[in-house]
């Protein structure tokens, strides 16, 4: 995918969204997490960025929005763990990325995965 272009009064940013992890709400700005950990500061709210993401990325639907303040990338999914209520993202170069959601959430998820994919047991 292109590079999305974030143009703030001081500063562009440019995104690759195929390599953003995690979308985190910070208050009135928004963190993307690489999934090599690195961050970047958008000084935008996540409704503006996810906004965003659904025009330009809606080819692919691999972001889920799993709270009011977090969006991930299903594709860097790696294990859905309910009991300790967190979700563990992870690429090919062996970077972990810990993100935490509440249990309602997270069972939603694993069941509509269960459904609509063919698997393993669970």
């Amino acid at each position: 995918m292109a590079k999305i272009y974030f143009n703030s009064r001081d500063e562009l940013i440019a995104v690759d969204f195929d390599l953003v992890a995690v979308i985190q709400a910070d208050g009135n700005y928004t963190r993307l997490i690489y999934s090599n950990k690195r961050e970047v500061t958008l000084s935008m709210g996540i409704s503006k960025v996810s906004e965003v993401l659904q025009r330009r990325h809606a080819a692919s639907n691999h972001f889920l929005r799993i709270g009011r303040s977090t969006i991930i990338n299903h594709a860097y999914l790696e294990r859905i763990d309910v009991q300790r209520q967190f979700i563990v993202l992870a690429d090919d170069k062996g970077n972990e990325i810990r993100v935490k959601a509440s249990k309602q959430v997270l069972k939603s998820y694993k069941t509509a995965l269960l459904n609509g994919a063919q698997g393993g047991n669970g």
